[in-house]
């Protein structure tokens, strides 16, 4: 199966930042504006050290499949995983999760213990099930924001899921679900986590 993607893979890369999309049955495409914004960031920062790759899950625009309820979704960040490793064997990989890619994200990161850090932004706890995904939570070196008026995430769940997984948990004030006018302050906020100096 196909996915279609958009990679920046500069051979001198020492870092490979993988972007994942809100909801498929939502409007979610690689395309999000908040997918973007951070993107954008990571090339500005990372210039030569960072790559990045952003992707359609199974069923979105030019991507093929069907949405498969995060357990083919899942198989599809595995690919992206895979298909960075194949083409920057010794990049230390960030996956960055908005919404259902935080929740998709945050199972590729237990199984594979490999992935070195994960940003997960507004996880949707009011749509999507963080409670069942795991039935031992074990550490991750993650962070995660979320706006304090999103209509998706009660803060009380972002607090028990940072606390979890051992995360840094930052409150983006004024920011709804969609971080309208606050997109830049988020990514201003995770990018030192997400393309770490050094």
């Amino acid at each position: 199966m196909r996915l279609e993607a958009l990679a920046r893979m500069p051979a001198t890369a020492s870092r490979a930042v993988i972007l994942l999309h809100p909801h498929p049955l939502y409007g979610g495409t690689m395309h999000n504006a908040v997918i973007l914004t951070l993107a954008r960031m990571v090339a500005e920062q990372g210039e030569a050290e960072t790559a990045s790759l952003r992707f359609n899950f199974r069923g979105v625009e030019g991507s093929e499949g069907t949405h498969d309820r995060g357990a083919g979704e899942l198989l599809d960040v595995e690919a992206a995983v895979g298909h960075v490793r194949h083409v920057l064997p010794r990049a230390r990989i960030t996956l960055v999760g908005y919404s259902f890619g935080s929740w998709v994200g945050l199972r590729a990161a237990w199984k594979d213990p490999d992935i070195e850090r994960i940003a997960l932004i507004a996880p949707a706890t009011r749509l999507l099930d963080y409670d069942g995904l795991a039935s031992e939570w074990r550490p991750l070196h993650a962070e995660i924001a979320v706006g304090d008026r999103d209509q998706l995430v009660e803060l009380a769940d972002a607090r028990r899921l940072a606390e979890r997984i051992g995360a840094a948990l930052h409150v983006i004030e004024g920011a709804d679900h969609f971080f309208v006018a606050h997109r830049r302050r988020l990514a201003q906020t995770l990018i030192r986590f997400v393309v770490p100096e050094g």
